[in-house]
């Protein structure tokens, strides 16, 4: 269910209704899971059954952390729970549910005889079981439904080159949206529980609300369970403040997506996917669009999910700060995906030394650790090159000195020094960009090419699509540039009452008389 569907609006206002009517406590979490359940079977209803079993199997690991024993039979119960969806799946019809029926149904005593096993162990010995048993199932489920195919067919193009290569084969496996996101966020429940930072819960819904919150269950913010969980139960009231504040975001956010991300994909599309010859201009323009798109896409998203959150008293983490102003690798991570540059940095980067240990491990660090961003956004050869190409620019300021100084804050620098910086970053960040967009590693290799024959061959649709990224991307620009000294994008409530209005009539315009197809939301897919 796309936010920009009329059954998102539908959905959003009906459990907003029945939320604040109802009192807070566990039929408000009843109706939250229901809700987003309702939101993600949508895609297809067969998704549920693997976000049951996520929620069921860290639920329990996270009791067992905690040496607490559930109530007798109702480890069983709730490891059944994703058998009983799937069998309903596969009474009314829906196609290829019989082998992940067989696994779930395996996985109704399994679960509690392990679980059972390891509250028997002396404390290191249980905290350290269930933690490898929550970490395992989750990236196991993660590695099957979203890599599997990946790694043969990479394994069977290896075999081949060296002529061993044979019949081909692969399974038609359906990737689950938003599976990389919800996999996360449960996980960094359970490790922060064996870290001592959290304590589980003890309601179920409670949990599952936590996993599947619908308005960033597909694509983020990836929140951390201290900071969403005492608000899921406690939510904010809703004040005149509040509501300015949600709207404010939704608009803002609309706008990025409809009118920027869209109407810039037009250009992006053109030169990654069409398939026709480019040029120089046309290959710097494609990569300009895509960095305006995928910004608009992936940050409007996330303005609309905090807008929706804040409808019900819920405020989720910032996951942009003016990320195309960055001068460094580093200050770009801090500002772009915010919520999973934190992930990565706490649950893997810190895990593996960090930057404790002298330059060549820190070196090795952040090599594993870009590799592991790349692929955790797709099965392909070159979103893990993207990744290892931002692990390298990372090395990169790090051992270049006059690089290694921009480090320090810009006030601590000339004005040209800065601006030198940024357009390096930018540019960087643009090459990055047409390898993340690229089909594959040739579809780059292509781009990469066409930097090189530069001609005003065909000057006049050259300036046409300028002229179409600047009408799409500037207004972008102009409302940053009026919010950048704030501490999020969308604070617009510093401005003068009489130019916020004028701002919000303009947005709300842009985004009513944009006329360019939707498109769908690219981090849908990872």
């Amino acid at each position: 269910m796309a936010f920009t569907s009329w059954h998102y609006f539908l959905l959003l206002l009906v459990t907003l209704g029945l939320f604040h009517r109802l009192p807070a406590g566990r039929l408000r979490m009843a109706l939250l899971v229901a809700a987003s359940y309702l939101f993600y079977g949508v895609w297809d209803v067969r998704f549920l059954a693997l976000i049951l079993t996520s929620t069921v199997i860290d639920y329990i690991t996270g009791a067992g952390l905690d040496g607490r024993m559930l109530k007798r039979g109702h480890p069983y119960l709730l490891s059944a729970l994703p058998a009983l969806w799937l069998a309903g799946c596969w009474l009314v019809g829906q196609p290829n549910v019989e082998t992940p029926l067989l696994g779930a149904v395996l996985l109704t005593p399994i679960l509690p005889w392990i679980s059972q096993g390891l509250l028997r162990l002396p404390e290191a010995s249980r905290k350290r079981g269930f933690l490898l048993l929550s970490i395992g199932a989750n990236l196991t489920l993660l590695a099957f439904f979203k890599y599997f195919n990946f790694f043969i067919d990479s394994a069977q193009q290896l075999l081949a080159t060296v002529g061993l290569g044979g019949n081909t084969w692969s399974l038609e496996i359906l990737l689950p949206v938003g599976i990389s996101f919800y996999t996360f966020q449960s996980l960094s429940y359970t490790i922060d529980i064996y870290r001592g930072q959290t304590r589980p819960v003890d309601d179920f819904g409670h949990f599952a609300a936590y996993v599947a919150f619908f308005p960033q269950l597909v694509a983020g913010p990836i929140e951390r369970s201290h900071h969403l969980l005492p608000q899921l139960s406690n939510p904010a009231p809703l004040t005149p403040a509040l509501l300015h504040e949600a709207a404010r975001l939704l608009l803002v956010g609309y706008f990025m997506k409809l009118f920027v991300a869209d109407n810039c994909a037009l250009i992006a599309n053109h030169v990654f996917a069409s398939g026709e010859p480019i040029n120089g201009p046309w290959a710097l323009l494609g990569a300009v669009a895509f960095a305006f798109q995928i910004y608009g896409d992936f940050a409007g998203y996330s303005n609309i999910a905090r807008g929706s959150s804040l409808l019900f008293g819920i405020r989720l983490s910032q996951n942009f700060a003016f990320p195309y102003l960055a001068r460094t690798p580093s200050e770009f991570w801090r500002r772009w995906h915010i919520t999973l540059s934190s992930w990565i940095r706490d649950y893997i980067f810190i895990p593996l030394g960090g930057s404790r240990d002298g330059r060549r491990r820190t070196l090795r660090n952040l090599s594993i650790t870009m590799f592991l961003a790349g692929l955790w956004h797709g099965a392909a050869w070159h979103f893990v090159l993207w990744g290892l190409y931002h692990g390298a620019l990372l090395a990169l300021y790090r051992l270049v000195g006059p690089l290694a100084q921009l480090k320090d804050q810009a006030q601590h620098h000339r004005w040209w020094v800065n601006l030198g910086a940024w357009a390096l970053m930018f540019g960087l960040t643009l090459v990055g960009w047409a390898l993340f967009r690229a089909e594959d590693l040739a579809g780059f290799a292509t781009w990469w090419l066409a930097l090189g024959h530069w001609s005003m061959e065909g000057i006049e649709p050259i300036a046409g699509a300028l002229k179409w990224i600047a009408a799409h991307a500037l207004p972008l620009l102009v409302l940053q540039a009026l919010t950048y000294k704030q501490p999020d994008e969308c604070h617009l409530g510093a401005l003068p009452t009489p130019l916020r209005g004028l701002v919000y009539l303009l947005l709300f315009l842009m985004i009513t008389t944009s006329t360019q197809l939707e498109m769908e939301f690219i981090y849908f897919q990872f």
